[in-house]
């Protein structure tokens, strides 16, 4: 129930106090997709009069006799008057069944989500999706294109993630439509195009490495740095040391190798032994996700060269404590660490053989060192006395797969297949310049035309371009 609260404020008006009147009432709270919490919170708006304030008082207490209620939620029941949050919630629920049916992976649909809590319901959130209009998805995307990127490098977000955030925002706004919400998507009267120039476009830099380096970066792993190196002391890894030459020497994405077990090692005579990709792990909210691989090409088996394959087979039987259980991790994470340590001090934490290993963790936390003390630029974020650094990923070691291949002269189809590419067209596109020659790769090998019989200026039968007058 609302009701009016008098208020004297400091001033004075003809010798007396001036008033100011409240009318305060409670509502719902909401998230930020629109749906209540449970708890409830005190609202007041204040009147310099007391009527004016008996008017709103009288409107809130009338809402709480009419289907729309006193708060914000309540009053937004109508179907365009839900808040844009309320849709992007419904929209992402119902990519569940695109999920079960395979139409589209489970963390697609966490990028969805990861989104709209980045860019967008901050903005649009709690608006009701009837009062959207072309001007407020304009002020988003001038928005988006002055945002700062995450990456921590000062320099606006890409073009692309601009795209996808649009595109995301569109299909919530289509959602509305489809249920009643709106007659139209205010979105098809926004003037945005997902094509941009290409020519002053800084691409993104792959840093393949070379064999030598790739030796390199795995000793440091092991604890070996190289020759004078004075930096701090490495921690030794030796199972992640052999796991830099698998990832560099077979291609696969992060999720894909966090998604081995003991099992998808096909080994034959020799020995001989092939990788299969069968699935994919990822880490979310602490919990993993097991999911399919990217696309239906994903799903492949790659060879391992014979010196790669006899040490996974000594890795196995020597080293892996569930080397015999088909179901076990391939690759272990690590234990949480404890003890007291000095400031920039690093040590070994025992290997837990029971979870994969979390790539991402990984590269922040044992692959960055170990670059650095290789000499090659790990990939950091900008501070405040230093500017950004994009150097080597840990994609770049599946770039490193790539490029040895083609420069050791397999056919890049070949080479395509190993990576699971979607298309053949995808291979040319990222590792065009790398295809050797005789493969079709940059060289001009058009024929020399056949030599005239007799002199050009001999032939008396050439048309003229330009008839005489």
């Amino acid at each position: 129930m609302a009701y009016v609260r008098a208020h004297d404020t400091k001033q004075r008006r003809n010798g007396k106090v001036v008033k100011t009147y409240a009318v305060v009432w409670r509502e719902a709270v909401r998230d930020e997709f629109g749906l209540p919490t449970g708890a409830t919170r005190a609202r007041r708006e204040t009147y310099p009069t007391r009527d004016a304030a008996e008017v709103r008082r009288d409107e809130l207490n009338a809402a709480k006799h009419t289907h729309a209620g006193t708060s914000a939620l309540a009053e937004q029941r109508a179907k365009g008057e839900q808040p844009f949050g309320f849709y992007a919630r419904a929209w992402l629920d119902a990519q569940a069944v695109r999920v079960a049916s395979g139409k589209v992976k489970q963390r697609t649909v966490d990028e969805y989500e990861r989104q709209l809590h980045t860019y967008v319901l901050g903005e649009l959130g709690s608006l009701a999706v009837a009062a959207v209009t072309p001007a407020h998805l304009e002020r988003l995307l001038t928005g988006l294109v002055r945002r700062q990127s995450r990456q921590g490098d000062r320099k606006p977000i890409t073009p692309g993630t601009v795209k996808h955030v649009w595109d995301v925002v569109r299909r919530v706004l289509k959602y509305a439509v489809k249920h009643g919400a709106l007659d139209s998507n205010p979105a098809d009267r926004v003037d945005f195009s997902a094509s941009r120039a290409t020519g002053d476009h800084a691409e993104f830099e792959h840093h393949p490495l070379t064999a030598a380096q790739v030796g390199a970066l795995s000793a440091a792993v092991a604890g070996h740095a190289r020759e004078g190196y004075e930096g701090p002391e490495l921690p030794a890894y030796p199972v992640y040391g052999l796991l830099v030459e698998f990832l560099a020497y077979t291609g696969l994405r992060a999720a894909e190798a966090a998604g081995l077990e003991v099992a998808d090692l096909l080994f034959s005579p020799g020995p001989r032994c092939s990788v299969r990709v069968a699935r994919t792990k990822d880490r979310k909210n602490g919990v993993w996700v097991v999911g399919t691989p990217k696309s239906k090409r994903s799903r492949r088996t790659v060879p391992l060269p014979p010196w790669l394959a006899k040490r996974m087979a000594d890795y196995l039987a020597e080293v892996h404590p569930r080397g015999d259980e088909p179901n076990a991790p391939l690759w272990p994470s690590r234990r949480n660490g404890g003890g007291h340590r000095a400031v920039g001090q690093r040590y070994a934490v025992p290997l837990d053989w029971s979870q994969p290993l979390a790539l991402g963790t990984f590269y922040d936390t044992i692959l960055k060192p170990a670059l650095e003390a290789v000499g090659l630029p790990a990939t950091r974020p900008a501070t405040k006395d230093a500017p950004a650094i994009r150097g080597v990923r840990l994609h770049d070691l599946r770039h490193t797969f790539a490029v040895l291949q083609l420069s050791a002269g397999t056919h890049f189809m070949q080479v395509s297949k190993w990576l699971g590419h979607s298309t053949y067209t995808l291979t040319l596109d990222v590792y065009g310049d790398y295809i050797p020659e005789e493969d079709g790769g940059a060289a001009n090998n058009l024929p020399e035309p056949p030599a005239p019989q007799r002199p050009l200026e001999a032939v008396d039968n050439v048309v003229p371009l330009r008839r005489e007058s």
